[in-house]
């Protein structure tokens, strides 16, 4: 498992509500991947869109509130895994993960000055995770979801039915990435993925 590519694992905001983030960290600091785990923005970012709509701030100012946003659901996930370690760069990443830790990205250095990222809602956390896993040598991919996700669909089909943002395939597509989309219901799936064995789960 050593050998295998490193991979950028987004885990959805709204989990946090349920329980389910804490279940997931878990499993993320006991694989023997290398993993860079991307933080959903949640109900922070929810409260963005709210207030965009009541005040009309334009779509380039909510993007930055929906990034940072993802900074604070960061704090709650490293809350509920205290064995995360808070990357901002490519170099904390190599750092990290040659020590054996579990990173846990805070997009804001990274991405503020990234004219190539669109300053809309286009592009949410799941296409951020793309992006991040195209700055790294032969990462993969995966979201975690907290809604049933389809079998077989492909990365159109996911986007188009509001299931990753619409930059998700774009990004996975011209990085050639390799991909995983998981939801409810596919806990076998996601424990593979991590190289974590069923009977350990």
């Amino acid at each position: 498992m050593a050998t295998m590519p490193p991979i950028v694992v987004k885990i959805g905001g709204s989990l946090a509500n349920t329980g389910r983030a804490r279940e997931i960290l878990g499993l993320v600091a006991r694989s023997p991947r290398r993993i860079i785990v991307v933080p959903g923005g949640g109900a922070y970012a929810n409260a963005v869109r709210r207030d965009q709509a009541a005040q009309g701030f334009p779509d380039t100012q909510a993007h930055r509130l929906a990034i940072l946003s993802m900074h604070r659901m960061a704090t709650d996930f490293q809350s509920l895994q205290p064995r995360l370690r808070p990357v901002t760069s490519i170099v904390d990443i190599t750092g990290v993960l040659s020590k054996g830790h579990k990173a846990l990205w805070l997009p804001w250095p990274m991405v503020e000055h990234q004219v190539s990222i669109p300053q809309d809602w286009s592009m949410t956390s799941d296409g951020l995770a793309a992006w991040l896993a195209g700055q790294i040598p032969a990462a993969e991919v995966a979201l975690v979801k907290s809604c049933v996700v389809p079998a077989q669909a492909s990365l159109f089909d996911l986007a188009e039915a509001g299931i990753t943002d619409t930059q998700f395939p774009a990004i996975v597509g011209q990085a050639e990435l390799g991909w995983h989309v998981l939801g409810a219901g596919d806990d076998a799936r996601l424990s593979g993925l991590l190289g974590i064995p069923q009977t350990q789960v």
